[in-house]
This record gives C-alpha cells, structure tokens and sequence, in this order.
C-alpha cells in the first residue's frame, strides 16, 4: 500500500511546516506590566482566560478589564496603554523593529470601556503610524498622550501631541489642552469644555505611563495564544503517528495472514 505511506509522508511534512510557520512563531511585542482584579484575555475567538501580570501579548489579542479592575499593556517600542475597568481593547496589528522604525506600525480597537495611552517610538518616524479604531471613529495618534472613554458617545482628551478623529464626516484634529466629543460615526468630532465630560469618564487608576521602549519578557502569551495553536499542531502530529502505527500493524497482519 505505498500510496498510503506517500500520505502520510505529506500530511506529516504539512503538520512540520505549520509548526514552524509564522502563525504559530509570533513574535511578542508587548507585556501586561500590570495588572489588579479581574482580567481576562483571549486570542481571536479563543476562549478568555485569566490575565496575569508578566504575559505577553501578540497580534488579534483581547484584554478585558472587569469592574474594579484594570490592566497596563507596554509594547516594545515604548507605547504604554491603562485599560480602566470594563474595557475591552484589542491589538488588531502591532509590528515594530528598532533597526526600521520607518515600518512601525500599530492598529488597536477600543471596544468600549476607557484607556489613557502614551506613545513611544512607533511614532518618530511615521506620525500616522499608531491608529486606536472605535465603533464611532478612528484616531490617529501622532505622538501624545491622551485618554479616551466610550459612553455613548466618545470623549477625547489630549494632554501632549495631537489626536485625529476621522469618521464618514471627515477629519479634525484636537490638540494638547484640548477636550472633545464624538457622538455618532456620522458626526464630526467637536471640541468642549471639560464641565461637559460626564463625571467618571475619565476616572483611572493612578498608575505612573513611561515611554520608555521595553524589553519583552519570556511569560506565556495572553489567551494561550501561541502556545494553544502549537498544541494542537502536535496534537495533528501525534494523531499522525499513531495512524501510521494503526496501518503498520494492519500491514503487518495481513503479511503473516498471507503467509
């Protein structure tokens, strides 16, 4: 039967390349510097699992901070992101190298809840590098620091660099000292006065953001991540091999039965 060995030998060279392709070697480019009460991750649409402090983050993952809780993100590049309690906030694409700065790039999604980020170096070489998308508009975050809050609708405040809103109603961008709103994804963002922002909104935990680029440590990825898909790559291996030892046997008997 050596069409059935030919088989095996394929699915096998298949099963080695997955293993070592690049959806199963993503590089972790950010950590969770902090974390207090109840956090959860989840990569893609994995389950959410418990977050804790020292795991890292890669690409399609999601951190959600539950009520009295909250969570700090650092990335390599220095950007660091304060999830206040019931957030929801995903790192959509996140790609930076040190030796290309050029080719940063950093695409996040704010769900809904709230977040005060400040930005590293992913932004010195492209100012339009670094974009936080929301149900209602999309901002460009061009070296700054600020905080944003999603309660129906977005308020916005930008305490050093700029942020631009853009949505179907087009572009504005708001600058340090500055305090705006966003009520639809169809309306142009508007600046106003902070008496206008609802108490709370911009309530967060007192946590200390440094710019500072990081060094990544080795924990195992939010959400189980990297290591699941591996997993379940040698689940498909191990399944293999037994397969081929269900059909060596089978061959095996069929010999001594002809003989």
């Amino acid at each position: 039967m050596p069409h059935i060995y030919r088989f095996l030998a394929l699915v096998v060279a298949l099963a080695a390349v997955a293993v070592s392709g690049p959806s199963f070697a993503q590089k972790a480019q950010g950590y969770v510097l902090e974390v207090s009460g109840n956090v959860t991750g989840q990569v893609g649409a994995g389950q959410p699992v418990k977050v804790d402090k020292g795991q890292t983050l890669v690409n399609n993952a999601t951190i959600t901070t539950s009520p009295q809780s909250y969570a700090v993100l650092k990335f390599e590049d220095g950007t660091s992101v304060l999830l206040k309690e019931n957030t929801s906030f995903q790192i959509q694409n996140y790609a930076y190298n040190p030796k290309v700065p050029e080719d940063a790039s950093a695409i996040f999604n704010l769900v809904r809840g709230g977040l005060r980020m400040l930005t590293g170096l992913v932004t010195s070489r492209n100012r339009d590098a670094l974009k936080v998308a929301t149900p209602v508009v999309t901002m460009g975050i061009r070296g700054t620091e600020f905080m944003a809050a999603l309660v129906n609708p977005l308020y916005l405040q930008v305490f050093s660099g700029a942020v631009s809103a853009t949505n179907a109603a087009g572009t504005v961008v708001f600058n340090a000292g500055q305090a705006a709103v966003v009520t639809s994804s169809t309306t142009l963002g508007s600046l106003i006065p902070m008496t206008q922002v609802p108490p709370g909104a911009f309530q967060m935990p007192n946590f200390p953001l440094s710019s500072a680029p990081a060094t990544i440590p080795s924990g195992a990825p939010v959400g189980g991540g990297v290591a699941g898909a591996a997993g379940a790559t040698t689940a498909i291996v191990i399944g293999v091999i037994g397969v081929a030892g269900v059909i060596a046997a089978s061959n095996g008997q069929s010999s001594a039965t002809n003989h």
